[in-house]
């Protein structure tokens, strides 16, 4: 057996020691074994849990993805990205993000080292299974053919034809599941692409530039809303658990962690409740949409009108305009908490009321004037050559997507011989934020541009059935003044008949 340097030397020391010291019995014996005990701790390599301990940093190689992480308002999100900093907060570490543009590279990174989580919708295959070692699942979903809506019904894989396209994303389990289905179906054929991700693959069926492609039902279900017409052609295979991919190691110090925090997380409810918060944010308007703000302004637009009234007034903007915008937002609900981090009457991010010097984001004035004076600055920095409503139009896309985002959609309406000041022509290019072709080549990068517009377009909704209500209000009173004030000869003149016979309709 051969020993280091510096441990022979100390061992010879010890025997020395020992033969001066015999009388002593067995304590230079202990003592001799405490101090090689000591010195092999010492020279012990840390696992992967103390390295990320010691370090003060955890490292997640990650996609960017509506489910996994981007960036909201210029803040990071996604269900993975939420999941993952709770966990760096649990462990007492700081998240540092590792993106990459494919799934190779990821997962590589992870077995080399460079990374300690990786985390992309990643599903437990068993060839992944024989390479890495996977934490408990926190989502099942289903693989799911989708298609435009104009197609006809599909039955079977083999109703596919030789001049469509199908395609689903390089190294994904999707991939894996045809190769395991074209042994029944040879004629199956499929193409791969490295940097796709599932959000872009929904929006290229829908505009016909692809016939087919393989997604989660999970990104399905949450962008449905946003891509009309998509629909689930069939489901393939069984019910797919996703979960984080760790390196194997002897001592899976790092696995049993992670592990313990999802069980608290689940068990506790967390997990649910950030699951729902996520798949509620921003729905498009619907007439379900409609009849909740007509039950809002009944039970608890009384209250809050005369806050939006003041502060609107204060900052010289229109209360309708305000109260719309905090509708969309948190349905009028001054205590309103997401587990995503935002909070109150505008659900402001942490950072965003730091800014502005709010105290309690759960304070409905604090709140309603921090947004509205987030809002304006936004409204500011947009050009001054750009005029009403497009100006107010895309203060509000930044109020919701990012000011950075806004203007890579400016930029891109640009580089197309558009007009970058219209709102229109803008809106038209928020959508191609999200795909892959167009936001790697700008400063920010993908952001939900579809749901920008759906923002926007939600709160002009909303104010004409506030404005509409604000103007039957008006009459009301109007109406009741001279009723009470003017004598019943005065009454029967034209000017004030057409005011009082006027019909108070519902919205």
């Amino acid at each position: 057996m051969s020993f280091p340097g510096d441990l022979r030397s100390h061992l010879r020391a010890c025997g020395r020691f020992l033969r001066f010291h015999s009388r002593l019995g067995w304590l230079p014996v202990l003592l001799l074994i405490a101090l090689a005990l000591l010195w092999t701790d010492e020279r012990r390599p840390l696992n992967t849990l103390e390295q990320i301990l010691s370090r003060g940093t955890l490292r997640v190689a990650t996609r960017v993805g509506p489910l996994i992480y981007y960036e909201r308002d210029e803040q990071p999100a996604g269900l993975d990205y939420f999941l993952l900093d709770e966990l760096a907060r649990h462990l007492g570490v700081q998240l540092e993000i590792q993106l990459y543009d494919d799934l190779s590279s990821l997962l590589e990174a992870v077995l080399s080292g460079t990374a300690d989580i990786a985390s992309a919708n990643l599903a437990i295959t068993p060839a992944r299974a024989a390479q890495f070692d996977f934490s408990l699942p926190y989502m099942e979903v289903r693989p799911v053919l989708i298609q435009h809506s104009q197609e006809p019904p599909m039955r079977s894989l083999s109703q596919l034809r030789g001049d469509q396209t199908l395609v689903v994303i390089q190294g994904s389990s999707h991939a894996e599941l045809l190769a395991t289905l074209q042994q029944e179906y040879p004629n199956l054929h499929w193409m791969e692409e490295p940097n796709a991700i599932m959000f872009e693959l929904m929006e290229r069926v829908q505009s016909e530039d692809i016939d087919f492609a393989v997604i989660d039902s999970s990104i399905y279900e949450l962008e449905r809303p946003y891509f009309p017409r998509v629909e689930i052609a069939m489901e393939l295979g069984e019910t797919e658990s996703q979960a984080w991919a760790l390196r194997p190691t002897e001592s899976r110090n790092l696995l049993r962690a992670v592990n313990r925090f999802l069980l608290e997380f689940r068990d506790s409810g967390q997990l649910d409740a950030l699951i729902a918060e996520i798949y509620s944010h921003n729905e498009p308007f619907n007439v379900a949409g409609s009849l909740t703000l007509l039950e809002r302004i009944e039970d608890r637009l009384p209250e809050l009108e005369p806050l939006f009234r003041q502060v609107a007034s204060d900052l010289e903007m229109d209360w309708i305009m305000l109260a719309a915008i905090s509708y969309q937002e948190s349905h009028w609900d001054p205590r309103a908490r997401s587990p995503t981090g935002v909070r109150g009457l505008m659900m402001l991010t942490q950072p965003t009321a730091q800014q502005l010097g709010v105290e309690d984001r759960l304070d409905a004035e604090q709140s309603l004037r921090a947004g509205a004076q987030y809002l304006q600055s936004l409204h500011k920095r947009i050009p001054d050559r750009i005029g009403e409503p497009d100006r107010t139009k895309l203060a509000l896309a930044a109020y919701n997507i990012g000011f950075g985002h806004l203007e890579d959609a400016r930029i891109l309406t640009q580089r197309s011989g558009g007009n970058p000041d219209s709102w229109d022509e803008v809106k038209a290019h928020l959508p191609l934020l999200q795909r892959g072709e167009y936001y790697r080549t700008l400063r920010y990068g993908f952001a939900r541009g579809t749901e920008a517009v759906t923002y926007v377009d939600n709160i002009y909704h909303f104010y004409n059935i506030l404005e509409s209500h604000a103007w039957q209000q008006e009459r009301e009173t109007m109406r009741d003044f001279f009723q009470q004030s003017l004598p019943e000869d005065a009454q029967r003149e034209p000017v004030y008949r057409g005011v009082l016979e006027m019909p108070l309709s519902p919205i």
